[in-house]
């Protein structure tokens, strides 16, 4: 029994130290798209195709981390959410003008990006908003 306590005692303190969390400086950005599909596509399609083939090749192309956020409550029903995360502001910023628009590197990333992107297309559109956050 002894032991046991002890194990429990070690995973408990082992996945509290490894847990997720968002160290300070972490840049957060917070997306909404309102999304317009094509013909027969789902919104569970386009979100799936979102999810397996978009997330993955954007992290690799921009250096970050990506998830879809699922609508619960508030004022974007109807709509898809995003949450990017960059390590640090500069990382991303790697990637952009101070005024928002892609520089150099971020249009050959987005240009890396270009097959997902059109094969998405081909299922619906999206126009978005976001708002960064830095983590204090």
């Amino acid at each position: 029994m002894k032991n046991f306590l002890i194990l429990a005692a070690f995973v408990l303190l082992n996945t509290a130290a490894f847990g997720q969390m968002l160290p300070k400086g972490t840049l957060v950005g917070m997306h909404t798209f309102s999304v317009k599909l094509n013909g027969e596509t789902t919104i569970q399609q386009f979100e799936d195709a979102v999810k397996t083939k978009w997330i993955p090749a954007s992290s690799k192309a921009f250096s970050c981390e990506a998830h879809v956020l699922k609508f619960v409550r508030g004022e974007s029903a109807k709509k898809m959410g995003l949450i990017i995360i960059y390590k640090i502001d500069a990382e991303r910023n790697k990637f952009y003008n101070p005024d928002g628009t892609m520089n150099a590197v971020g249009n050959a990333a987005n240009a890396k990006m270009k097959p997902i992107t059109d094969e998405l297309t081909k299922l619906g559109t999206m126009s978005s908003g976001y708002t960064d956050w830095i983590v204090q």
